[in-house]
């Protein structure tokens, strides 16, 4: 089930709360025209103009098993792909992936991914996967929107735009569950413009590294030669430099 509403201080957060006090199923969606208090990575806040992006959450359900904690990074990564796939209609090869959840257009930021687990309960593993990207309005600087970008930004586009995303990130969720990680990650190799380029990399106890990314390994991270050494990081974020 999709639910609109007006404005909430983070659509990641109302879904949590709507699981915990059982009122929302896997599957549920709850799309907001303003954040007041949205959430990126690393305790970041997500940045919006209200009524100019398409600010989207979804809750699944899924079974909880030592292999499918081991992926749940690929849940965020994921999301990212199904929003690129839903994007690209519009946007063509001009859309892609920076590790790990950037959605960019056009070299620049159009939105981003925030993926979070619940606590687990009865054999099931509850995650919310939120999305939101910059319809009409680009407010923070180095970002774009599709208007921006001289896409269409109406809101027809924006609704196919998240009847398509929904779609997507139930598949790659599907993936995860089954375990096809490979196809996730060949996916992520296509789509993902990281590799290759020179990062700073902020870890979530907020140390830095800075190198040249080569690669995305199997389970998601990031390998960044700092010319003495390859690092792999996980779970955090990255600056093209």
């Amino acid at each position: 089930m999709l639910r609109t509403v007006e404005s909430i201080d983070s659509t990641n957060a109302e879904l949590a709360r709507q699981w915990a006090a059982g009122e929302a199923a896997d599957g549920d969606a709850l799309r907001a025209l303003h954040q007041s208090s949205g959430r990126g990575r690393l305790g970041r806040s997500f940045i919006e103009t209200p009524g100019e992006a398409l600010l989207v959450s979804i809750l699944r359900i899924l079974p909880d098993s030592e292999t499918l904690r081991s992926h749940v990074g690929w849940l965020t990564l994921g999301t990212g792909l199904a929003m690129v796939a839903a994007v690209q209609p519009v946007a063509g090869g001009r859309v892609n992936l920076k590790w790990p959840n950037d959605i960019m257009l056009d070299g620049k930021k159009l939105g981003g991914v925030l993926g979070e687990l619940l606590d687990p309960a009865d054999g099931v593993l509850p995650v919310v996967l939120g999305c939101g990207i910059n319809a009409m309005g680009a407010p923070v600087p180095g970002s774009i929107s599709l208007t921006d970008a001289g896409l269409p930004s109406d809101a027809d586009t924006v609704a196919e735009i998240l009847d398509r995303f929904r779609v997507e990130v139930d598949a790659r969720v599907d993936a995860v569950i089954d375990n096809r990680i490979d196809e996730l990650h060949a996916e992520l190799a296509e789509h993902c413009t990281t590799p290759g380029r020179e990062v700073r990399v902020t870890t979530a106890g907020g140390s830095t590294i800075e190198g040249i990314a080569r690669q995305i390994d199997i389970d998601g991270a990031l390998i960044v030669d700092t010319g003495t050494d390859r690092v792999r990081v996980s779970g955090a974020d990255a600056d093209l430099i």
